[in-house]
């Protein structure tokens, strides 16, 4: 068997924080954490002079295993030589190359954005699977801090959901953070993609939130300062999605105040429990790729989210075999 490439140190930047934004061009971290949540096992990793190689292998349906060897541009586009040293590697560790970059006609490669939506959108941030990630966001839904964490139960909710969002959506979840406490401001946006957009708010209870009239009028007043600000910028929201370790009112209350907020000011409200966001992880952690197949505006125009939604569209994604199934 050939050698593997050695595995050197990643970039300063592969452990940034899923805070920053998505890099534009091809980025070594992004690529291997996307790459592995999609089913690829990391052989080695390796830079060259303007760009980078990572061999990964993965089974097929019959148990063949496959090597490929992904070359990631940084710069502009893949010259000859970079095109040529990759095809070297790849022969080397009988590995098909892949350019992940732009080159010209004579060597086909594939665009940054579409490379990481073939696999299910960018994995800016492992957290989300984690072998504790999903009982501590459950803890943190109701308030109670985890042994092993420091801080306060309602910022690390805030954190954890950010995370958990962003993984599930395969897209970048922005969150304001405790230094714009006091501003009217929800706890974070989910940016949008294929027409989906929405405001979030995570609320640490210790016996569930109870969503009153002052709820709706907070809510309100957040869904008005960001149309007033980024009308102009980002297409209309589609929910407004609050999540808890529990809601204490039954289904036609819980409808009617999403109805109230949609009356106030054209966006309905989503109740989206701990457990509910958990159980959607989860599936997810087994078809990765169908993150970004999802109509995520179905699943969210229920007043209250149900993980059964994205049950079914993963099945309905399958059953249509556009996207391929993970490994």
């Amino acid at each position: 068997m050939p050698s593997r490439i050695a595995a050197k140190p990643l970039p300063a930047n592969a452990h940034m924080s899923a805070d920053e934004p998505i890099p534009m061009i091809p980025d070594l971290a992004t690529a291997i954490r996307t790459l592995t949540v999609a089913g690829f096992a990391l052989e080695g990793a390796e830079r060259k002079p303007g760009y980078a190689l990572i061999l990964m292998s993965r089974p097929d349906e019959f148990g063949a295993q496959h090597r490929y060897c992904f070359a990631l541009s940084e710069r502009d586009a893949f010259g000859d030589a970079e095109v040529k040293g990759a095809r070297i590697a790849a022969g080397q560790h009988n590995a098909i190359v892949i350019l992940v970059g732009k080159a010209d006609d004579a060597n086909p490669s594939i665009p940054w954005d579409r490379f990481l939506g073939l696999l299910g959108g960018p994995v800016l941030s492992t957290s989300a699977l984690d072998s504790d990630f999903c009982e501590h966001l459950r803890l943190l839904g109701f308030n109670r801090l985890p042994k092993d964490l420091k801080g306060t139960a309602d910022d690390l909710l805030e954190a954890y959901v950010r995370v958990a969002l962003e993984f599930a959506l395969g897209v970048r979840v922005v969150r304001y953070g405790q230094n714009r406490l006091f501003e009217a401001r929800p706890d974070g946006i989910v940016l949008p993609y294929q027409d989906f957009s929405a405001l979030y708010d995570a609320k640490a209870y210790s016996d569930g939130y109870e969503v009153t009239a002052t709820s709706i009028r907070q809510f309100r007043s957040y869904v008005e300062e960001f149309k007033q600000r980024y009308n102009a910028f980002l297409p209309r929201l589609h929910a407004f999605i609050v999540i808890s370790g529990r809601f204490p009112h039954d289904k036609a209350t819980l409808e009617n105040r999403s109805r109230d907020l949609l009356a106030e000011c054209g966006v309905p409200l989503a109740f989206l429990t701990c457990d509910v966001l958990v159980e959607i992880l989860n599936q997810l952690c087994q078809t990765p790729r169908t993150r970004r197949a999802i109509n995520w505006k179905r699943v969210f125009s229920d007043a209250i989210v149900d993980s059964a939604r994205v049950a079914e569209e993963i099945e309905a994604i399958n059953k249509d075999q556009v996207v391929p199934a993970t490994p």
